[in-house]
């Protein structure tokens, strides 16, 4: 990743082994210069293009979905994913930063993603009171993030 900064100025610089998709890197620039910090150690921020920028891989889900959970590679517990549907085309996108260590007026990437922005998983460690009702009405499309098959189970882990 090249160098990028916020609107507010900052240099935005990515974490060691990152997952961002392709698809968040081309409208990252755009998203970024569209963030102010105001001094925050953490950001979380959900922008809107107004424009269909891609597609979410994050979807509500509904009866007769088709669910399954399996842990997905470099995670520590089980995601919920539905094998009968598509991502769904987006204006939004989410991006998460954090203060960088040794480098003072700087941000580390944490994620970025095309989509609303969700709660943590259940056993994330900074999952919230709502994280457990999200994840039970939402999950990621099937196919769209490397998993571990053997961990595939029907069966709510949480």
């Amino acid at each position: 990743m090249k160098n990028f900064f916020l609107g507010s100025g900052e240099k935005v610089v990515d974490r060691y082994q990152s997952h961002l998709h392709p698809e968040v890197m081309a409208i990252l620039p755009e998203a970024l210069a569209k963030i102010k910090s105001k001094g925050r150690n953490f950001l979380i921020e959900e922008i809107d293009f107004g424009r269909i920028v891609g597609e979410s891989i994050c979807v509500a889900t509904r009866p007769g979905d088709q669910i399954v959970f399996v842990r997905r590679s470099r995670r520590f517990g089980m995601t919920r994913f539905v094998k009968n549907r598509l991502p769904e085309p987006s204006s939004k996108a989410v991006v998460i930063l954090k203060t960088a260590d040794g480098e003072p007026g700087a941000y580390v990437l944490i994620t970025a993603f095309i989509g609303d922005l969700s709660e943590p998983e259940p056993w994330d460690r900074n999952a919230t009171s709502q994280s457990r009702d999200f994840w039970n009405t939402h999950a990621l499309v099937w196919g769209s993030e490397e998993v571990i098959l053997e961990t595939e189970t029907t069966q709510c882990p949480w």
